[in-house]
C-alpha cells in the first residue's frame, strides 16, 4: 500500500469521526484529565517530588503543557529541542545513553559500555535509564529541570532532568480522542512523509477506579532516500500505554502503568550521508598496492552529490533494525497521617535486534572502501525500587526522605566487522575480518536521600538536602571480546555524597527569589579501547551555583529567570576519529576531562497571556567550554571554546492566538521559532563539521469548535528548510591528502514538513 493510499484511509477514518453528529451531540466534554491543579490558572509541577506551583519551586524550570506539546507537534523525545532554550537532544543511533540530551551545554554522548546519561528522563516518577521511551503521546506535561538534580532524582541527573507526566485516568466520565498529523513527500512542499495517529480511551470502572488506554502509530517515509532503490527509508513505529488508577480507600491510591513500543527502520534509518567529499587521490590505508580513490566521482556515478543537506545514498543491499521497549510500574501512595508514604516499583526492558547502526556503514556501493557491521542484540533490563516519606505541605519543616535501589543489566551479543577494498568490480580485498565477543554490563546502585524546606519566617525559606549513593559498575567480557584475550572482569565501585543548600524569599505576593548551591553525581563508565584492556572512566561530579527570580505576570504568564555557574570534575567526554591506520572504521574513545565549565543566564516566559493568547518563549546564553589548553581529537588546541552539541545562544518561541468565528467556531494562528548560534559536533577545529547560526520556523492555522472538541489545521515544520544535522563527523571515511570527507546524520527535524492535522474528542 503506498503512502497516498495510507493517508486516504487514515484521513477517511479521522474525518468520519469528526463528521459524526450523533457522537458529537451526545459526547461528554473531554476533560483531558491531568495531574495539574483544578483549573485556577496555576501551573503545577512535581519537580520536588510533590505537587507545587511552579513559581514556588527554587529550581529553574521550563514547563510545556499538553496544549503546547500538541501545538508544536512534539511527538518524540527528539522534538523536545523546540520547547526549552536550555535543552538539546542529539541522540545518534547505537549510543548507549538514554535520551542523548544536554542541558546548559552539559550532556553525555557515548558508545561506552554501561554509560548513563547526564540528563535523566523520568516518566510518571520512573527513571527510564537506558531503556527510555522515544515517542510522546497522551502527555499532560513536560518539565525541564536545569542543573544537578541528584538529591531527589538520583544517578542520571547530573546535568538536569526531563520530567514527563502522562494523563491520568478520570473516574467521572467515559471519553475518547483521536488525533492525526498527516503529510506526504512531495505534497505541498513537504520533503518527507509522516502519518501519525494517536488515540486514547478513558473508561470509568467505578466511582473510585478508572482505566486509560492510549496508543500511537507513526509511519514515516524519509527523510533519507536511497537513489538505487528509488525509495525513502521506512521508519515505522507503534506503541501502547495502559494506566489503572484505583483508590480503594480514602488513604490509599494505586497507580499501575504498562507501556510497550515497537520501532522498525530500514537501511540504517536516520544514518550517515556524505555532505562533503574529496577529489581524486589514493586510499591512505595499509594495502598491498596503491588503490585509486575518488569519492566525489564514485558518489556521482550512482546519482549522489555531497553537500550540506544531502540526504541521498545509494545501496542495493537491504537490511532492517527492530527496537522493542516497554515496562511496567506500580505506585502506591498511602496517607499515614500526617505523612504520605510512596512506593514505586518498576521494571523496564529494551531490545535492539538488528544491526544497531547501519550494516553498510557508508551506504555508497561504488566506494572502493566498504565497511560492514554484522547483526547484534544488546538487551537492557532495568529494575528500580523507590520508597519515600513526605511530610505535609505548609509546615514549619517540609521534607521528603527515602531510599532507592536500581539494577541495570545489558547483555551484548558477539558482533562482526568486515572491512573490504573494492578496487575493480568484482574484485575485493579483505582488510579486516573481526569484531567483538560477547560481554555483560551490570550497574547496581543503592541510595538514601532527603531534602527539607524550613520556613524560617513568613517569607523566608531555607533548603537543605543530601543523598549518599553506592554504585557498582561491572564489565564481564568473554573470550574474544579483546583479540587473543581470555575472560576478563572489570569493576568500578564508587560511593558519593551529593548535596543541595539554598534559600528562597517571597519578594512580593506573586514573586519569589532564590539562591542555591548543589553538588551532583553521575556514575562511571568502562571504556574498551580496541585491542586493549578495559579502562575505567571515573564518575562525573558537577558543582553548581544558581540565583533566580520567578513571578506570575498578567493573567497566568510565568517569568523564570536565572544566572548560573557550574564546574564539572571528571567530565565524561568522547572523541570519535577515523585515521589512516584505522582502515576507515570510526573509532571512539572515552576519557575524563577536568575543568569543564558552563555559565550564563536564561529567561523563560510561559503560560497564558490573555484569554485568547498563549505565548511560551525563552532565551539562554550558556558559555560551556573545554578547559584551557585542551587538545582536540584532530590535534588542535580548542581549550576555552564551546563544547560539542552546545550552542552558546538559543532562543525559542511558540504562541497561538484564537479569534472567535461566531458562536460555534474559533479560528487560530500558531507560530513557533527557534534560533541557535553555531553548533559543533566533535572535539575538533574542523569548521565543516559544525552548523551555522540559523532560524527554524513553523506554525499552523486552522479552525476548532467553540468547545474545542474538533479541530482541523494545516501545519508546517521547518518552513525554510534549514538542514541542522543530528551529528556530523569529519574524516568520513578518512582524511585524504589533507582534505576532509564529512558525513552527517539528518532526522525529520532537518527538512521541511507540510501537512494536515485532525483532532476529535468524544
Amino acid at each position: 500500500m503506498n503512502t497516498i493510499s495510507r493517508m486516504a484511509i487514515i484521513s477517511g477514518i479521522a474525518l468520519g469521526a469528526l463528521a459524526s453528529p450523533a457522537i458529537a451531540q451526545s459526547a461528554a466534554p473531554a476533560t483531558g484529565a491531568t495531574d495539574d491543579a483544578a483549573g485556577n490558572g496555576e501551573i503545577v509541577v512535581t519537580a520536588q517530588r510533590r505537587t507545587e506551583n511552579v513559581t514556588s519551586v527554587p529550581i529553574s524550570i521550563t514547563v510545556a503543557d499538553q496544549a503546547q506539546l500538541e501545538r508544536q507537534q512534539v511527538d518524540t523525545i527528539d522534538d523536545l529541542n523546540r520547547i526549552a532554550p536550555s535543552l538539546e537532544i542529539d541522540a545518534a543511533p547505537g549510543q548507549n545513553t538514554g535520551g542523548g540530551g544536554t542541558i546548559r551545554g552539559i550532556g553525555t554522548q557515548t558508545f561506552s559500555a554501561g554509560a548513563v546519561a547526564s540528563v535523566g528522563i523520568v516518566v510518571d516518577q520512573v527513571s527510564q535509564g537506558n531503556a527510555n521511551i522515544s515517542d510522546l503521546f497522551d502527555v499532560a506535561r513536560v518539565e525541564v529541570l536545569k542543573g544537578p538534580q541528584g538529591t531527589l532524582f538520583g544517578l542520571t541527573t547530573s546535568a538536569g532532568v526531563i520530567n514527563i507526566t502522562t494523563n491520568k485516568p478520570d473516574f467521572n466520565a467515559f471519553s475518547a480522542r483521536l488525533r492525526t498529523e498527516l503529510s506526504s513527500a512531495g505534497t505541498a512542499g513537504s520533503l518527507y512523509g509522516d502519518q501519525i495517529v494517536q488515540g486514547v480511551v478513558n473508561v470509568p470502572l467505578a466511582g473510585n477506579a478508572a482505566v486509560r488506554v492510549s496508543g500511537f502509530t507513526n509511519l514515516r517515509q524519509g527523510p533519507d532516500y536511497d537513489v538505487t532503490a528509488g525509495r525513502y527509508v521506512a521508519n515505522d513505529s507503534f506503541g501502547l500505554r495502559g494506566r489503572l488508577l484505583w483508590e480503594p480507600t480514602s488513604a490509599l491510591t494505586v497507580n499501575l502503568i504498562g507501556d510497550y513500543s515497537h520501532d522498525r527502520y530500514t537501511n540504517g534509518g536516520d544514518f550517515f550521508t556524505f555532505i562533503k567529499s574529496s577529489g581524486a587521490g589514493t586510499l591512505p590505508l595499509p594495502t598491498p598496492f596503491p588503490v585509486a580513490d575518488n569519492i566525489t566521482a564514485n558518489l556521482a556515478s550512482c546519482g549522489v552529490s555531497a553537500y550540506t543537506g544531502n540526504r541521498n545514498f545509494c545501496m542495493a543491499q537491504g537490511f532492517s533494525d527492530r527496537v522493542e521497549n516497554g515496562g511496567v510500574s506500580l505506585q502506591l501512595d498511602y496517607k499515614a497521617e500526617p505523612f504520605t508514604i510512596t512506593s514505586i516499583t518498576a521494571y523496564r526492558r529494551s531490545l535492539d535486534s538488528g544491526y544497531g547502526a547501519a550494516s553498510n556503514v557508508f551506504r555508497a556501493d561504488p566506494l572502493e572502501l566498504q565497511v560492514f557491521n554484522g547483526p547484534g542484540d544488546h538487551p537492557v533490563d532495568l529494575f528500580t525500587q523507590e520508597l519515600r516519606l513526605s511530610s505535609p505541605a505548609d509546615q514549619l519543616v517540609e521534607y521528603t526522605a527515602g531510599v532507592f535501589f536500581s539494577s541495570q543489566i545489558q547483555h551484548v551479543a558477539p558482533t562482526t566487522l568486515l572491512v573490504e577494498l573494492h578496487p575493480v568490480a568484482p574484485v575485493y580485498i579483505p582488510v579486516v575480518n573481526g569484531g567483538t565477543g560477547a560481554y555483560r554490563v551490570s550497574d547496581s546502585s543503592m541510595a538514601a536521600f532527603g531534602q527539607a524546606t524550613i520556613h524560617a519566617s513568613r517569607k523566608l525559606r531555607l533548603i537543605a538536602g543530601g543523598r549518599y549513593t553506592s554504585d557498582v559498575l561491572r564489565l564481564d567480557t568473554y573470550a574474544g571480546a579483546i583479540p587473543g584475550s581470555a575472560n576478563s572482569h572489570t569493576v568500578l565501585d564508587a560511593g558519593n555524597f551529593s548535596w543541595k543548600l539554598g534559600a528562597q524569599y517571597d519578594v512580593a505576593a506573586r514573586t519569589m527569589a532564590y539562591a542555591t548551591a548543589s553538588r551532583g553525581f553521575k556514575g562511571g563508565q568502562i571504556s574498551q579501547p580496541a585491542g586493549q584492556a578495559p579502562v575505567a572512566i571515573l564518575p562525573e561530579i558537577p558543582t553548581a551555583y544558581e540565583v533566580g527570580l520567578k513571578s506570575t505576570l498578567l493573567r497566568a504568564w510565568v517569568l523564570d529567570a536565572d544566572l548560573f555557574y557550574e564546574k564539572i570534575r571528571d567530565f565524561q567526554a568522547q572523541s570519535c576519529t577515523t585515521t589512516s591506520t584505522s582502515t576507515g572504521v570510526l573509532s571512539c574513545t572515552q576519557t575524563n576531562i577536568n575543568g569543564v565549565k558552563t555559565r550564563g543566564a536564561e529567561i523563560d516566559l510561559f503560560g497564558r497571556v490573555t484569554r485568547h493568547f498563549t505565548l511560551d518563549t525563552g532565551f539562554i546564553w550558556a558559555k560551556a567550554t573545554y578547559p584551557k589548553g585542551f587538545v582536540g581529537s584532530d590535534g588542535t588546541i580548542i581549550g576555552g571554546t564551546q563544547l560539542a552539541y552546545a550552542p552558546e545562544y538559543k532562543f525559542t518561541s511558540s504562541g497561538e492566538y484564537t479569534v472567535p468565528l461566531g458562536e460555534r467556531f474559533n479560528g487560530f494562528l500558531g507560530l513557533d521559532a527557534v534560533w541557535k548560534s553555531r553548533i559543533r559536533y566533535e572535539e575538533t577545529s574542523v569548521v565543516d563539521s559544525t552548523f551555522h547560526p540559523h532560524w527554524t520556523v513553523g506554525g499552523r492555522v486552522g479552525v476548532k469548535t467553540a468547545d474545542e472538541r474538533f479541530t482541523i489545521a494545516i501545519f508546517a515544520r521547518n518552513l525554510f528548510n534549514q538542514h541542522e544535522p543530528i551529528l556530523a563527523q569529519s574524516g568520513f571515511p578518512y582524511v585524504e591528502g589533507g582534505n576532509q570527507n564529512i558525513g552527517a546524520m539528518y532526522g525529520p527535524n532537518s527538512f521541511r514538513q507540510v501537512g494536515l492535522s485532525l483532532d476529535g474528542k468524544f
